[in-house]
This record gives C-alpha cells, sequence and structure tokens, in this order.
C-alpha cells in the first residue's frame, strides 16, 4: 500500500516545490519492456499530465519495472 497524498502549500517566494515520485508495477514484474511505443505511451501520458495539471516535469526514469519521476 502506498503513502498518503500530502499537500504542499504554495510558497510565498513563488519558487516551485521539488517533490520526488516513485512508482513499481504489479508484484514488481518487468512490464515497462523497452520499446519505441511504450517511449511514445510514455512521453505522451506525462506531457498530457503536465498540460492538465501545470506541473513541471524536471526528470523521469522508467524502467522495467518502477520509475521515478
Amino acid at each position: 500500500m502506498g503513502r498518503p497524498l500530502r499537500y504542499l502549500p504554495p510558497r510565498e517566494d513563488g519558487n516551485w516545490h521539488l517533490v520526488e515520485i516513485t512508482g513499481r508495477t504489479v508484484q514488481a514484474r518487468h512490464l515497462l519492456r523497452p520499446s519505441s511505443r511504450l517511449n511514445r505511451l510514455i512521453l505522451g501520458c506525462l506531457g498530457r499530465a503536465q498540460r492538465q495539471t501545470g506541473v513541471h516535469i524536471h526528470d523521469f526514469v522508467f524502467l522495467s519495472n518502477h520509475f521515478h519521476l
């Protein structure tokens, strides 16, 4: 089970908070097999999430069984 969601209030100086997100596949299985199709899907999902929420993604890493944002 994941940790509860946390709220970060806006900073007074107007700068962004830096938050790391880590996720893994079900039962840590190697479900994220490298392919050009998966790369396009990941980039599309991250781009859509940025557009809808206004979040800036600094860096991301996707491995076979987990990811870091």
